[in-house]
This record gives C-alpha cells, structure tokens and sequence, in this order.
C-alpha cells in the first residue's frame, strides 16, 4: 500500500485501459459483434461497482441508491443511445451506420470512467478529507457511463437479435 493506493486502484487502472482499448476497437469496425458492444460495458461497469463499493466503505457513506440512480439513469441514457442507431444487414452480418462524431461518443464515455478512475486514484494517493465530494462524484459518473454502455449494448445486440429473426 503506497499513500492509501492499493491493489485495488490497480484493478481499476487496468480496468479503465481495457475499457478505453476495447470502445477504440468498436469504433472502428463497421460490423457487429455481441461480445464487442459488452466488452467495453462490463469493464466501466466494474469499475463503477468498484468505485461505488469504495465509497460505501467510508467513515460517511453516501445513501446506496445515489448509485442505483446512476445506474438506472445510465442505462436509459444508453438504451436511448441505442435507439438512435442504424442497423443495416449485408449477407452475412449486421453493420452500425454511424457518424465519425457519433462513434467518437463511447471513446469519450470509456474517458470519462478512466477519469473517474484517475480522480479517486489521486484522492487516494493524496488522502485529503477535501477531496471526499469529488471522489464521490467520480463513483456516480463511473456508474453512469457503465450503466449508458450497457444499456446501449443490450439495445443494440436486441435489435440485432430481433433483426436476425425477421430476415431468416
């Protein structure tokens, strides 16, 4: 344990780079894979679940349903997201259409988580009671941005589903 930094923050680091590596890797294929739309989902979602965990465990814990709230609220931000794309089929797989800014978007959502990550990371580090507010508010961002991936990628792989169903 170095300055209140531990194996933990670790996981997290690690987490926020995967989570950033596999929004890059999605963004620039066009064609859709289940696995791909979760990868990215489920590690800010750790990383939010972790974040939140660490943030019940202190001296003054928040209320636990702020982050059932991020949650939620994340995951019908996503599953509007998720509404909004086009899904197009050619023989043998489906394709997103998006813009070069639209795709950009979950790049910038996996930034945010690892931000999340980088602020507790530093409040840790640093220690300050100061600090507590802004690395609570990192907890509820890491929770939304993972719950807005979900959301997104359990709408998409439907449609796609569903799609799948209609054509065959």
């Amino acid at each position: 344990m170095i300055h209140n930094l531990n194996s933990i923050h670790l996981l997290l680091v690690a987490a926020a780079a995967a989570c950033i590596y596999l929004s890059v890797r999605e963004v620039r294929r066009h064609y859709i894979s289940t696995w791909r739309l979760f990868a990215p989902g489920l590690f800010a979602l750790f990383i939010g679940t972790v974040l939140s965990l660490l943030q019940l465990g202190e001296r003054e814990p928040p209320p636990a349903w702020l982050f059932g709230a991020a949650l939620g609220g994340g995951i019908a931000v996503g599953t509007l997201r998720g509404l909004t794309i086009n899904i197009r089929h050619d023989m043998y797989r489906p394709q997103v259409n998006l813009s070069h800014k639209s795709r950009l978007l979950l790049v910038w959502v996996a930034i945010a988580a690892a931000a999340a990550v980088a602020v507790e990371c530093v409040g840790a580090f640093l220690g300050s009671p100061d600090l507590e507010m802004l690395r609570r508010g990192a907890a509820l961002v890491a929770m939304l941005c993972g719950g807005a991936m979900l959301g997104r990628a359990l709408l998409l792989t439907l449609r796609v589903y569903h799609a799948n169903r209609v054509n065959a």
